[in-house]
């Protein structure tokens, strides 16, 4: 069952990241407003987020209490609830969890595979989990970003390419967990 949880987290992550791919890609002055405004949109957010708590939960049960085990669902559920209804910018949340633990996943998983990708796969998927830490930490750096990306093309096409790349991770990351997990 995790199984097909994980691979639904993985993917729900990248058809997210492609589409924030093309949304980022044509925000401007004028489209500002509405990006600004699903950043706090708790629909989305709550799916984003369920997905990263979803991906995570089988990574904190392999390492947690024996007697917390059974119960790290429920306090996932639990965090999800309270997140969704007293967090702001729940969308930059759940996107900074995507971030964080696809970069881990990734990680992990070129590993298992003995991939040797070298700095070439590991730095893009370093970036990737600092940014998401930092999202983390401060999800209203996910709006200041996208005000600077609204107003300076360069920004806009890094971003945009950000979100591409990520969601091509995912689904190499779909690709490996396959094989990994057969």
């Amino acid at each position: 069952m995790e199984k097909y949880i994980i691979l639904s987290a993985l993917g729900v992550g990248a058809i997210f990241f492609a589409v924030l791919a093309l949304l980022v890609s044509r925000c401007n002055e004028v489209r500002l407003p509405g990006a600004e405004k699903f950043l706090r949109n708790r629909t989305a957010g709550a799916v984003l987020s369920a997905a990263a708590l979803a991906w995570c939960v089988p990574q904190v049960q392999a390492v947690i209490w024996t007697s917390v085990v059974p119960w790290v669902w429920y306090l996932a559920l639990a965090a999800l609830v309270l997140s969704v209804l007293y967090l702001d910018n729940i969308v930059a949340r759940g996107f900074a969890g995507l971030l964080i633990m696809g970069a881990y996943s990734f990680l992990d998983m070129t590993f298992d595979c003995k991939l040797n990708m070298g700095i070439s796969g590991a730095l893009p998927v370093w970036v990737w989990g600092a940014v998401g830490i930092v999202i983390a930490a401060k999800p209203c750096y996910l709006r200041d970003f996208l005000r600077l990306g609204a107003r300076k093309k360069f920004w806009r096409i890094l971003a945009a390419a950000l979100a591409g790349v990520t969601a091509v991770f995912l689904l190499g990351a779909m690709a490996i967990y396959l094989k990994v997990q057969g």
